[in-house]
């Protein structure tokens, strides 16, 4: 039983499509590659992701258990936040946890498997690396990836290698293949939150407290 669940929720780990851009400590200052968490039209900007943010929570972390309208009214959105976001997102440095708030992909990548929803999260590890991991109570699926800018927006993914582990201790470990690219819509401070909406293509939004 416990050989089949591990099986199912490991591959889940190569539909884990979030992206991001690590480093190892506290996010360093915007300043100093040209961006910045805060955008212009504070005011405007904050209205508009919170409303998005408490739609996505409504709505839950699994899109695919969402209505077709919900999915459709989240796209929407999240479309007009592109013009709020900060300049050259995929170039903004991150660091620490990330929390998954919603996933519209229909695979692993929003937690769910069979009956099953997982807590997801990012950690970056350093100017290349990041996790993306799902926690299902003891059991951890954890996916290696690596990172490549391709344009101010876009950034590359390739998966390297998938990890099990159950109450902390690895249990398997795999290389993996695949990959994709993900466009930024949105990233930027708001309520002392790091927001990132993203398509991968599917609308992905996470956040972390600064």
């Amino acid at each position: 039983m416990f050989r089949f669940i591990f099986r199912a929720i490991a591959l889940c780990t190569l539909s884990l499509t979030c992206a991001a851009f690590p480093m190892p400590v506290k996010s360093m200052p915007g300043w100093m590659f040209g961006v910045g968490t805060k955008v212009d039209n504070s005011a405007v900007t904050e209205d508009k992701v919170r409303e998005l943010i408490e739609e996505c929570r409504k709505v839950g972390q699994v899109g695919s258990l969402a209505s077709e309208e919900n999915r459709e009214k989240l796209v929407s959105l999240s479309a007009p936040l592109e013009q709020y976001s900060m300049k050259n997102p995929a170039k903004y440095p991150l660091s620490g946890i990330h929390d998954l708030i919603y996933s519209a992909a229909p695979g692993g990548s929003s937690g769910k498997v069979g009956p099953f929803v997982g807590k997801v999260t990012q950690n970056f590890v350093d100017d290349k690396t990041f996790i993306n991991a799902v926690e299902f109570g003891p059991v951890q699926i954890a996916l290696r990836a690596n990172r490549e800018v391709k344009s101010d927006k876009v950034i590359k993914v390739t998966f390297e290698e998938s990890t099990i582990s159950v109450f902390g201790q690895k249990v398997k470990q795999f290389e993996v293949s695949g990959g994709g690219s993900w466009k930024y819509i949105f990233c930027g401070e708001v309520d002392g939150k790091l927001v990132r909406v993203m398509e991968t293509p599917s609308l992905f939004v996470l956040e972390q407290p600064l």
